[in-house]
């Protein structure tokens, strides 16, 4: 049974626009009388827009109405006048939308698209790389553009036109475009790079984001920023938009874990109680941030098919995670799944909402190319965040498909990530999970473990063992203690050429007895 989603319509410049707080998996639009346009927009609200040309709009001219998982936009207007849909769509929903002779227009990264029309142009717009895509109609179309590059099968087939994607079975994709036309007008194909505010990334992006991480083409500022000092002040005297000449030197950030011979954390330490050196010569210690610093705290779940069975309690590690974070710490959750990366939630100090979207997630499952899923969890949001304390939990069995040679493995080397993660202004605390108790377990599991200890030890984490996602219950506390020994040390480099070569850090604490590990330097940029 459907049911009016009970908003009204508001008229903004003349259009008449709906906003519907509601998730749905489809939305349906039906026009017979002009055009729709789609195109994805972050949040979880439809947006549902209506205009014309020919005469004012009225808000009857559109009904909307929802029932579970579906939204239904019908056009209606009772003198038959030519009004146009446009919906904003949320990532992840899929559109099923018809018309006769009215052009369709669809734009983004959908996850799943149904066209049918009569007569109508089709202008299509999505990253092909990610994109399936299908084009079928009674006779040839009026046109046809494609971008250059864009591998297409164009054929006729028992007297209609046919087109599809020459995308390999192998290649992973995420979205699906399927268009069925009696006589197509114009077909205009266009192409865009997948967003970068998509909660979606396909695994085959790492390499070009981790090349970037280690030229510089990708600009992060840690581990070093511009930080001024001292700027002078203007001379007396001086007017009104006269340059004022300043100066600025480097300060490189340093997350440092302090601990006891006992794994407890180390509190109350100021910056004198720091010692650096970069390259053996001694550095004066600026800053020295405690555990009371907010932490930016992202989750990573490995949902892949090897964990579908512990899918449960897999949830109910990011809920006891997510426990352990202080009340002003931000916490993030991302998943690996479908061969892909995805966020489940952005960073966020809410619990609430953040608990219930774990809740949600579906059973879902997919291949293993951990390794690109790592770069792509740190790059999401972590990127942008230099200067504050930034930490990666992931849980995993640590068998990226690349150590075992079957389908969906990495782009990325692993060689490449362990360099890249000195560039990495984050910890990273891989959560293994060990399955064999017998000695001695087979060599996959031996190399997939001896890569995340030397993961987590390149930006100065650690790695965490439980037998399975089950038996993590002693984990919990580790990482809570773990988070609260980190201190964030600052210095001035008293070599300012910063010339692009590795520099070794090393930080040392001036009280007996304390355990102190940090990432083992930076590449001067």
């Amino acid at each position: 049974m459907t049911r009016s989603c009970g908003l009204g319509a508001a008229l903004v410049s003349g259009v008449v626009l709906f906003l519907i707080p509601c998730r749905a998996e489809t939305v349906r639009v039906n026009n017979p009388y002009g055009g729709i346009s789609v195109f994805v927009v972050t949040g979880s609200k439809i947006r549902v827009r209506q205009s014309s040309s020919a005469r004012p709009v009225h808000a009857g001219d559109v009904e909307v109405t929802k029932a579970s998982g579906l939204i239904a936009v019908d056009c209606r207007p009772s003198d038959g006048a030519q009004v146009d849909i446009g919906i904003g769509l949320p990532y992840g929903a899929a559109i099923e939308a018809t018309t006769k002779n009215g052009a369709v227009s669809l734009e983004g990264l959908i996850a799943r698209a149904f066209v049918r029309t009569d007569g109508g142009d089709i202008l299509l717009k999505a990253p092909w790389e990610a994109t399936r895509l299908t084009i079928s109609s009674r006779t040839a179309p009026r046109g046809f553009a494609a971008p250059g590059g864009m591998r297409v099968s164009r054929r006729s087939q028992d007297g209609a036109w046919l087109l599809e994607d020459k995308l390999p079975e192998s290649k992973v994709t995420y979205g699906v475009i399927r268009v069925e036309a009696e006589s197509a007008g114009r077909i205009v194909l266009s192409e865009m790079p997948i967003p970068s505010d998509s909660p979606v990334k396909m695994h085959w992006q790492a390499p070009e984001i981790l090349d970037g991480i280690l030229s510089g083409g990708i600009r992060i500022k840690a581990p070093s920023s511009r930080a001024p000092i001292n700027p002078p002040k203007p001379a007396a005297g001086a007017e009104a938009g006269t340059p004022v000449f300043t100066s600025d030197v480097r300060m490189v950030n340093v997350t440092v874990s302090v601990s006891d011979g006992e794994g407890r954390h180390v509190d109350g330490l100021k910056p004198g109680d720091f010692q650096i050196l970069e390259d053996g010569v001694p550095q004066k210690p600026a800053i020295a941030g405690s555990e009371e610093v907010p932490f930016n705290l992202a989750i990573l779940l490995d949902l892949s098919g090897s964990t579908l069975r512990d899918r449960p309690a897999m949830k109910e590690a990011a809920r006891r995670f997510i426990g352990i974070a202080r009340p002003h710490d931000r916490v993030a959750v991302y998943a690996l799944a479908n061969d892909s990366f995805h966020v489940v939630s952005r960073l966020t100090a809410d619990r609430e909402p953040l608990l219930a979207t774990i809740e949600a997630i579906p059973e879902v499952s997919g291949g293993s190319p951990l390794y690109d899923t790592v770069v792509l969890a740190y790059a999401e949001e972590f990127l942008e965040r230099p200067k504050e304390r930034n930490a990666l939990i992931f849980i995993s069995d640590g068998v990226d498909n690349q150590i075992q040679g079957v389908s969906t493995p990495s782009k990325v080397s692993f060689r490449k990530l362990q360099r890249a993660a000195a560039e990495m202004t984050a910890l990273i605390y891989p959560v293994y999970l060990d399955p064999f108790t017998v000695a001695p377990p087979p060599r996959w599991a031996l190399s997939a473990r001896s890569a995340l200890e030397k993961l987590a030890e390149a930006t100065g984490g650690r790695l965490f063992r439980a037998s399975s996602i089950q038996d993590l219950d002693p984990v919990y506390p580790q990482v809570a203690e773990e988070l609260r020994s980190v201190y964030t040390v600052a210095y001035y480099p008293a070599n300012q050429d910063f010339d692009g070569k590795w520099r070794r850090v090393e930080v040392r604490v001036k009280r007996p007895g304390v355990k102190v590990r940090t990432r083992a330097g930076y590449f001067a940029k």
